[in-house]
């Protein structure tokens, strides 16, 4: 049986959905690792959303880049709440959905 064997094609992207309103969809080119996380999704993306929204609580996986010490620091360095995810969790994010 011929299999195919080459690494897949497709579009990854990141997006967020708050309890009323939506964040913008980031096309991510390429892989995404912890310095293009922050530059092109957090500080481009989250911060300002977050800005707007006194009481909110970011939720994200236990993805590499999203649980790397650096990324870690920024959530400190900016006084942002995190949801906590545990260790081998299945993936119960709404966003999964949309």
């Amino acid at each position: 049986m011929h299999r195919h064997t080459s690494p897949a094609t497709g579009i990854i992207a990141w997006g967020g959905i708050g309890y009323h309103s939506l964040i913008l969809l980031v096309r991510i080119v390429g892989t995404l690792n912890n310095h293009r996380y922050i530059s092109e999704v957090l500080e481009s993306v989250v911060l300002p959303y977050l800005q707007g929204l006194a009481t909110a609580i970011f939720q994200q996986d236990n993805a590499r880049p999203h649980v790397a010490r650096i990324i870690q620091r920024f959530f400190v360095n900016h006084q942002i709440k995190l949801l906590s995810w545990p260790a081998r969790s299945p993936d119960l994010s709404p966003i999964e959905n949309m």
